[in-house]
């Protein structure tokens, strides 16, 4: 097995095999130890300069993670994270590290939405708590029409989306701006996502990295958003990426280990995809002792 295998396995026994055994990682292999839950493979994997990937950690709602680069004295501003953070939908718990760890709440982008500082991404990425924080800690509001259009969606006052590429890399091409259903769905917006699907947004409307609503929602934890996509059709058996990527099942089971959300309901998002069909290649353990019973139980 090779040294990315382990990693992408989740094997930290085999990682330290190997590494024992001579292996040398590299910065592919660092990357994809971001995706782990565990920091015990970044300790392992570590060589000097590899810190500088702690935005593919701002991937995933590890806050345990996020620490880890800050104790190897990660410049925050210097990679812009507040910005990668915002516009990932991270949670209210890893932006107040970022927050706390110095992150200059008007320092202008120098990626993907060029010039605009933090809130102008909060507001277009329709992520009101990202808005509220740095807003109470001092930064100015620069919003445009694009912007106001989206934070009026977020605050419930409308659900009329405007036409404009996202401001984030990862989505979808085109302006229709349905990538952002998705993630309403990942911060557990379930009436905003209610009213959208209302005004004639389709449910499977694909969003980051081609996952659908009900992907994000059930890797988020959000039980409600969950139950409302699947009240609403859904597709179950959906891979994100491509053929061989992840159902919705997978997601949740894979987010409960590897971005676990403070308030997410990984448990009852799984029961929930279970009873109503959906298919997984995951099998126990899986790391939640109630999700290892809940598939125990399905599997007869």
């Amino acid at each position: 097995m090779s040294l990315l295998a382990a990693v992408e396995g989740g094997d930290l026994a085999e990682v330290r095999r190997l590494l024992a055994a001579g292996a040398e990682p590299d910065e592919d292999v660092f990357y994809h130890a971001c995706e782990q839950g565990d920091p015990e493979f970044l300790d392992a994997l570590y060589r000097p300069g590899f810190e500088r990937m702690v935005n593919h950690k701002l991937d995933f709602e590890d806050v345990a993670g996020l620490r880890w680069f800050l104790e190897r004295g990660v410049d925050v501003d210097a990679h812009h994270c507040l910005h990668h953070a915002i516009g990932r939908g991270r949670g209210v718990r890893l932006l107040t590290v970022l927050l706390d760890a110095g992150a200059d709440v008007n320092r202008p982008w120098d990626r993907w939405d060029v010039g605009r500082r933090p809130l102008a991404p909060a507001a277009r990425c329709g992520h009101l708590a990202a808005y509220e924080l740095p807003a109470a800690r001092g930064a100015v509001a620069d919003l445009d029409a694009v912007d106001e259009a989206v934070l009026a969606v977020a605050r419930g006052g409308s659900t009329t989306l405007p036409r404009a590429a996202s401001p984030v890399l990862g989505t979808p091409p085109g302006d229709d701006y349905g990538w952002i259903l998705g993630q309403f769905a990942a911060l557990g917006r379930t009436q905003v996502v209610a009213a959208l699907l209302d005004s004639g947004m389709a449910v499977d409307t694909p969003g980051w990295s081609n996952f659908t609503p009900l992907e994000r929602a059930a890797a988020n934890g959000r039980l409600d958003v969950t139950r409302l996509l699947v009240a609403r059709g859904a597709d179950l058996a959906d891979r994100a990426f491509d053929t061989s990527g992840p159902t919705p099942l997978d997601c949740a089971i894979r987010g409960s280990s590897a971005n676990r959300t403070d308030d997410g309901d990984y448990p009852g998002t799984v029961a929930l995809l279970l009873a109503a069909g959906a298919p997984t290649r995951h099998s126990p353990p899986t790391g939640d002792p109630e999700i290892d019973a809940l598939l125990g139980r399905a599997a007869g």
